[in-house]
């Protein structure tokens, strides 16, 4: 067991960013991106665990394990289902007293006012935003890793924001 686990975390360490941009280009919503990969390597950690040698081409092989979880994650069904995310309240004792509840309702709304517009743009923007803004890739990385040109990311990222800067200069004017 702690062969298997020394071995996942070499795997692990070694084959996490490329399996999470391969899955990041490959999602159908940013949503599912965390579950497919948590999902990959826990098969791969179970593999480990039931193996006794070592993996012929460990690469590889989580890469296949990506692939798979990715078909099997986007079934026929699942592409029908439409996914919701919701906002849980912060419990009253969560909340500093200089802040009013007021003023958090509001921001929080504005993040989810904000969230469902990014959600209305084209998949290839909601992953452009995803990977350079929550994984802090670069425009040149992004690119890559979502098989365009970096102009077409750059273009995706400040069509997206200016969507988002000009709905903000609508709610100060309401």
């Amino acid at each position: 067991m702690d062969n298997a686990r020394e071995q996942f975390e070499e795997i692990y360490n070694r084959t996490k960013e490329t399996i999470y941009r391969y899955i990041t280009a490959k999602c159908f919503s940013l949503d599912d991106i965390d579950d497919i990969f948590q999902m990959t390597y826990a098969e791969l950690y179970s593999v480990l665990c039931r193996r006794s040698e070592p993996l012929p081409d460990e690469d590889a092989f989580v890469m296949t394990l990506a692939k798979r979880k990715l078909a099997k994650y986007y079934s026929a069904v699942r592409r029908l289902k439409e996914r919701f995310v919701s906002y849980s309240d912060v419990p009253a004792e969560d909340v500093p007293d200089d802040i009013s509840v007021e003023d958090l309702v509001i921001d929080r709304q504005t993040v989810a006012d904000i969230r469902r517009l990014i959600q209305k743009r084209p998949l290839a923007a909601q992953k452009a935003m995803f990977m350079y803004y929550r994984r802090g890739m670069s425009i040149a990385e992004t690119a890559q890793a979502l098989g365009m040109s970096e102009a077409s990311v750059k273009a995706h990222i400040y069509k997206t924001l200016s969507a988002i800067k000009r709905r903000c200069k609508k709610e100060e004017t309401i």
